[in-house]
């Protein structure tokens, strides 16, 4: 099997409300996280990406057309007989480049056992060196800009998409240890995550930011997330039986691939500019916007000068 046939009309789906919603609809999904990130790498065609992913092939092609139908994907032909096709990034699919730059740069610092990171490097093309990405601000061109340097507001329809789920896989059940897919695959993950990095650590106070989430799973969240580092259990004040949940040093570095995605949808997927998550940048008390600056030579980034290459190639 190396093309993807028609698939059978589907039922529309409920407009999701807001721009990020429908982008967590799209990338929350860890088989279409894993074959994003192929593609970027330069794997297009199907049985190169069954191959590098151990994915099968109805797994695939069931991916494959959904990323297609979103627009994420296009399908070239480079064969007639038989028909076989080359799947390449849109340029919408493109545009998502800051986000798996985030993602790889996580994984590379706190998943160093997941496949293909540890051998991955990111080449900037203008200076020729393997660089390190710095995450910063496009609007001020600050640079090391972090969680802490922000502050969000989130719109009341925001958290009405978690209730819309393409998958009912859980991120703990997703993955035998936790790498950056199995935190954004998961929308409860990704929206309890937020809330965290918003300041929110009382379990009421989260049960209430996000609404709909029952006690269980926010329970199973909350026990996922400290049983991997995310997060750690603190008395509200010494000696108290009541506690708290506090953010690490791995989960505030998670605060890049929030910001470049919830960047993308407001670019792509909203009419008024608006993804449901508004993201300030304190310093200047403007829009945050999300940019990579080269470690090397200070530059921009910009995917069209920049490759990632295996640690052995091009040395």
């Amino acid at each position: 099997m190396s093309t993807v046939p028609p698939r059978p009309a589907e039922p529309p789906a409920a407009p999701a409300s807001s721009a990020l919603g429908r982008a967590l609809l799209i990338v929350g999904d860890r088989w279409n996280l894993q074959i994003m990130r192929a593609v970027f790498a330069g794997v297009e065609r199907f049985a190169q990406l069954r191959d590098e992913l151990g994915i099968s092939d109805a797994v695939l092609s069931h991916r494959l057309g959904r990323l297609m139908d979103d627009g994420i994907l296009d399908a070239h032909p480079y064969s007639t007989a038989p028909p076989r096709n080359e799947y390449r990034l849109t340029d919408l699919g493109g545009d998502l480049w800051q986000v798996f730059v985030a993602l790889w740069s996580w994984d590379r610092h706190w998943a160093p056992w997941a496949p293909a990171r540890p051998t991955t490097q990111l080449r900037h093309l203008t200076c020729g060196h393997v660089i390190t990405p710095v995450f910063g601000c496009g609007g001020c061109q600050a640079i090391g800009v972090t969680a802490r340097d922000v502050r969000t507001e989130v719109d009341a329809p925001l958290l009405v998409d978690v209730a819309d789920r393409r998958s009912r896989r859980t991120a703990k059940g997703d993955a035998s240890g936790m790498d950056s897919t199995s935190v954004l695959a998961d929308r409860w993950s990704t929206f309890l995550l937020a809330a965290l990095l918003e300041g929110n650590r009382r379990f009421g106070d989260l049960q209430d930011r996000l609404g709909s989430i029952s006690p269980v799973t926010l329970t199973d969240r909350l026990a996922y997330f400290i049983d991997n580092g995310m997060l750690v259990r603190a008395p509200i004040v010494d000696g108290a039986r009541r506690q708290e949940y506090r953010t690490t040093p791995k989960s505030l570095d998670f605060f890049p691939v929030f910001a470049a995605l919830n960047a993308w949808a407001a670019r792509h997927l909203s009419e008024n500019g608006r993804s449901g998550l508004t993201i300030v940048h304190s310093a200047g008390e403007h829009l945050l916007e999300p940019q990579y600056t080269c470690n090397a030579c200070n530059a921009v980034l910009r995917r069209a000068d920049t490759d990632f290459v295996t640690s052995t190639a091009g040395r």
